[in-house]
């Protein structure tokens, strides 16, 4: 399957009756400051009926700062997607993304920018960037433990219980 970039009218795209994301205020407030300042950069893929597949919220959104009948750039398929094609699309776009490299967010971004952009103190672990070293050394007094988790949900889970009984905990990738 092969994809090229057209023009359509927002006012002409058809939201996929099966889309199954949604944002929060927050996400919703945050897309739109970033739809603001950077505009449509990533642009919304289609069926060729102007059936949305990825880039519902962003088009939802855009709606409200610009006219509808603005034309955007979409990317269309060489083909008409089945059903079936169309919600695994809308999915994958979605699903498909990779992990967070806490570390690097660590030593190359400050907390308030991503917290301004975005990430919320429950992402960033509240003080999941403090600069700890990667291993100490085990003494009478202090050891380490590396603990792994299934996905950040468990992640948040164990840090907050560590910090609960007033250990130091960082999370890494």
């Amino acid at each position: 399957m092969q994809w090229h970039t057209e023009k359509r009218r927002i006012s002409d795209l058809i939201p996929l009756d099966a889309n199954p994301r949604i944002l929060t205020e927050k996400q919703a407030k945050d897309l739109e400051k970033s739809l603001k300042k950077f505009n449509l950069a990533e642009i919304p893929a289609i069926n060729t009926d102007n059936t949305i597949l990825a880039g519902h919220q962003r088009l939802k959104i855009l709606a409200t700062i610009v006219q509808e009948n603005v034309e955007i750039d979409v990317r269309v398929p060489d083909r008409r997607l089945s059903p079936k094609e169309c919600r695994e699309y809308c999915v994958r776009s979605n699903k498909n993304t990779g992990a967070w490299d806490w570390n690097s967010l660590a030593n190359n971004y400050d907390a308030a920018d991503l917290l301004d952009w975005g990430f919320t103190e429950e992402d960033l672990g509240g003080d999941a960037f403090d600069t700890e070293p990667e291993h100490e050394t085990a003494t009478k007094e202090a050891f380490s433990v590396v603990i792994t988790c299934n996905d950040s949900a468990h992640q948040l889970q164990v840090l907050e219980e560590c910090r609960k009984n007033g250990w130091a905990a960082t999370a890494r990738p």
